[in-house]
């Protein structure tokens, strides 16, 4: 077998998914060794265009190098690849990069990739997969990091593993979401149950009231502003940005706040011991869930930090 390091690149349509798709049909292709992080760059020559997506697969094949490269075409094609302009934006590019210690210059094949040595959106996904590539000549590919080092290039981290898909399920916090829910429901529990009462009469079922009422035009509010990016999941949606105006001015996570003011002002006007308890425990677990995504959010969106240090409070306005 032959170790061969392949580039995928993709700025059109769900770009994560079409790279995705593309790892498992290069695992096909051969033994699949490593898959890098992700990574986003902005398109380098060419016609204006969204950023890319970036990675690099590298597989053990007995594949020859021609027979590989076509193979990735058809790839490509099956995801709708366009050649029409040079450098135009794609659903899906791959690119063979390396086939183990070969040099290959035939009409449908060029090894190593021209312009390998070039971009820090190639080398840095390489060398992540493969650490000890080198050039048919020798030359590690390392050597050249220095000299693509003033690219701008995002890591956004690990996108694909031999266990499972970190755009899937669990990759995107899936079970984040299902205790969100459960927890949700047990405080919910509790408040019908009754048991042990806070006490007094008036002013807790007052402050009660108030507090949830402002919790649900707070989560309401955050949910508009959201609109068709609103998911449960604390991954980014692909292709989404940053809201920073409206709700989002005065508190970053103004749902998850909204939902905890919800059930401490539910607690509180039922005069429950334990829903009141149990609501406060939420709203440890969606400071924390917060906390979560905006990690997710910073390597998606490294201008996320300067919305941060904007906008102090994370759940409650001025607050917290």
């Amino acid at each position: 077998m032959t170790r061969a390091a392949i580039a995928l690149g993709s700025n059109l349509g769900d770009r994560r998914r079409h790279l995705l798709e593309a790892v498992e049909s290069i695992a096909d292709l051969g033994v699949l060794v490593k898959v890098s992080g992700l990574y986003e760059t902005a398109p380098v020559g060419g016609p204006e265009q969204d950023d890319y997506l970036n990675a690099v697969a590298v597989i053990d094949t007995t594949l020859p190098a021609e027979r590989l490269l076509l193979a990735l075409h058809e790839i490509e094609a099956d995801h709708d690849r366009e050649r029409t302009v040079r450098w135009g934006a794609r659903t899906l590019d791959l690119d063979l990069l390396l086939y183990g210690a070969d040099r290959v210059d035939t009409e449908i094949c060029t090894v190593p990739h021209p312009r390998l040595t070039e971009r820090r959106f190639v080398v840095e996904p390489l060398l992540e997969a493969w650490p000890d590539a080198r050039l048919p000549d020798g030359t590690r590919v390392a050597r050249f990091t220095d000299s693509v080092g003033d690219q701008e290039v995002t890591n956004l981290g690990e996108f694909w593993s031999e266990t499972g898909d970190p755009a899937g399920f669990g990759g995107r916090g899936g079970w984040w979401v299902v205790a969100q829910f459960i927890l949700i429901g047990v405080v919910m529990w509790a408040i019908g149950l009754g048991g042990p009462e806070i006490p007094g009469e008036g002013l807790p079922r007052a402050v009660g009231a108030v507090a949830a009422l402002m919790g649900g035009v707070q989560a309401a509010l955050g949910i508009l502003q959201l609109g068709d990016r609103l998911t449960p999941f604390p991954e980014p949606l692909d292709g989404g940005g940053i809201i920073h105006g409206g709700i989002y001015s005065i508190v970053r996570h103004p749902i998850y706040g909204g939902i905890v003011m919800g059930l401490v002002g539910l607690a509180l006007f039922q005069r429950s011991l334990l829903a009141l308890g149990l609501a406060l425990a939420s709203g440890v677990f969606f400071w924390r869930k917060a906390a979560g995504e905006e990690e997710r959010l910073v390597r998606r969106f490294p201008h996320y930090s300067d919305y941060q240090a904007e906008t102090r409070a994370r759940l409650v306005p001025w607050v917290l």
